[in-house]
């Protein structure tokens, strides 16, 4: 008796020690988001992706884990969680307004030709968005020089 109650409750304990399950994950990833805690809110997305969330939760915790990637200027890592999101469940969800704020929050971030890069990805997967090319213009006329190297180096800028 004994040692089934136990293995009953085991699972919920060892629920409880790894910080609850993906909705609790994403509470706290959204909280620490919120104090601007990148780190902490990424490494709370990503457990709560780990712990198995799925739908709406899952979905959720992919857009903190990219804004707390994009607000720390961790360009290579948002390049590749949108390339993996766009072959994935959630690639319908992807639009071009959400690769203008997160090149926008790369950019705030110090990375201007990181934001480039978001912006060129987004620019091969909706070709026709006029939001994303009116954020290249932008970056094309009144971008850093780093953010002009990286439109030429594209082949935005001649």
């Amino acid at each position: 008796m004994l040692r089934s109650s136990l293995s009953l409750a085991l699972p919920f304990l060892l629920l409880c020690a790894c910080g609850g399950g993906p909705e609790a994950q994403l509470e706290k990833a959204q909280a620490d988001l919120a104090k601007r805690d990148y780190a902490a809110a990424s490494a709370a997305a990503s457990q709560g992706l780990a712990g198995g969330a799925t739908g709406p939760i899952a979905w959720r915790l992919e857009n903190v884990a990219l804004e707390a990637e994009a607000r720390s200027a961790k360009s290579a890592e948002v390049v590749a969680r949108l390339e993996r999101l766009a072959s994935g469940p959630f690639a319908a969800q992807l639009t071009g307004p959400l690769y203008v704020q997160t090149a926008g929050q790369v950019k705030e971030a110090g990375d201007g030709a990181g934001a480039v890069s978001v912006l060129d990805l987004g620019a091969k997967r909706f070709p026709q968005d006029a939001d994303i090319a009116q954020a290249i213009e932008r970056s094309k006329h009144s971008g850093s020089d780093a953010e002009v190297e990286r439109l030429r180096s594209l082949g935005y800028v001649e």
